[in-house]
């Protein structure tokens, strides 16, 4: 019998999984099935790998040595971890070659321990960063295409996590966990922290919203989107690559994936496109240089003890959240340069802190991902009016361009 984790039994077929997913009886299934399972919710990580420039290694090697990949078919797995016992923790499925998604019954807080763990254990895997301009752009989307009597959900959240506190040691280490996980005195201090959450019909949400956000800066910062299903209920997006299933149809949830995962892949290799530094020969004039840089516009310039303390903790520290390691050189109170690697796929890149930017230069082959990654946090944590751009252009607009692609 599976325990209260939410493991899921041990399957043979695509068509037994998706049938208990979908809530069906099964008869595999029926004499180990926890009388409190079929009411967990089904999460999906959605992981990035890398682009097609990559050389990769197969799917399953990319995992952790204690995780087993089961093949099913050409584009499932059974995943099954040595760490829990051997049980079925969930699958994986290769959506497309470059993003596959791990679906879990799991409760939250072991689905999102076990997918920490294996991507920071893992220079091959990431997970998608769903920045406040691509949530927006889907929420755009969702006004297009959904009727105003329906409703939606969107979740607003900015902690100024690096803001220094009194009496409290500026070293204390991002260990990427959420305050609400633990209490230490680091989490017990007293900050500013603005979570919102609007739950309302589409036609009032068109009215007011925009008024809100101009009226509220952390409101810029747009953490979950809960996109309506076809049928009840809906799909919730959160900025950390998890959508929880809270509709009636599994195959709805996985076709509203799917659209993620294109707008997401169509950003993210126009932003590869645009951003890599590369050079070529240009005979007896040398070398031609293309490319451009990534810069983070913070709107508000950081006081110096804040800019130190976000160098330390998201900068010098190995478990931060912008998951960059590398060398980092101060040059005064409000400026730093870093040579760094993206702990995904050991790239290395050169960037720039200063007080009121962040600058990137991106070599070829360094993954798009890391440009989410950096916006992502950035707004969330640090500046919610912060804008990024792609040389001359800006991310917002190269999000709007990639959805017109990608649909």
């Amino acid at each position: 019998m599976t325990d209260d984790v939410g493991y899921l039994p041990r399957l043979e077929r695509r068509s037994e999984f998706v049938d208990y997913l979908e809530g069906h009886p099964v008869p595999a299934a029926a004499d180990i099935e926890h009388p409190d399972a079929g009411r967990k919710l089904v999460k999906t990580y959605m992981l990035e790998t890398a682009g097609s420039n990559q050389q990769m290694p197969d799917l399953a090697s990319r995992f952790a040595g204690r995780v087993h990949l089961h093949r099913l078919d050409d584009t499932l797995f059974r995943v099954e971890d040595a760490s829990h016992g051997g049980q079925v923790v969930g699958l994986i499925e290769e959506l497309d070659e470059r993003h596959p998604v791990f679906y879990t019954k799991m409760a939250v807080e072991h689905s999102d321990r076990w997918v920490r763990q294996t991507v920071d254990t893992s220079p091959w895997l990431d997970r998608l960063w769903l920045s406040s301009p691509i949530l927006f752009e889907l929420w755009r989307q969702v006004q297009a295409t959904t009727p105003p009597q329906r409703y939606a959900r969107l979740g607003f959240e900015h902690e100024a996590r690096y803001e220094p506190i009194d009496g409290l040691d500026v070293g204390t280490e991002d260990d990427g966990v959420d305050d609400a996980d633990y209490e230490t005195p680091h989490t017990l201090a007293e900050r500013r922290r603005s979570v919102v959450t609007l739950t309302e019909s589409l036609s009032v949400l068109e009215e007011k919203l925009q008024r809100l956000i101009d009226s509220y800066d952390p409101l810029r910062s747009l953490v979950h989107l809960q996109m309506p299903a076809a049928g009840r209920g809906g799909h919730r997006l959160n900025y950390d690559g998890r959508a929880t299933n809270r509709s009636d149809s599994f195959a709805d949830h996985r076709a509203t994936v799917r659209r993620v995962l294109a707008l997401y892949r169509s950003v993210t290799e126009y932003a590869e496109a645009r951003l890599w530094v590369d050079t070529t020969d240009a005979g007896h004039d040398g070398y031609k240089i293309r490319g451009s840089p990534l810069v983070i516009d913070f709107g508000e310039p950081l006081s110096e003890p804040l800019f130190s303390r976000f160098v330390e903790l998201a900068l010098e520290r190995r478990t931060s959240r912008f998951r960059i390691g590398g060398f980092v050189t101060r040059r005064g109170p409000t400026k730093a340069h870093v040579v760094a690697v993206d702990r995904h796929l050991w790239q290395p890149f050169l960037l720039e802190a200063t007080s009121q930017h962040l600058l990137a230069v991106l070599p070829h082959g360094t993954c798009g991902n890391t440009v989410h990654r950096l916006v992502t946090n950035v707004q969330r944590e640090l500046a919610p009016t912060a804008r990024a751009w792609l040389g001359s252009e800006p991310y917002e607009q190269a999000v709007a361009d990639a959805a017109g692609i990608a649909a």
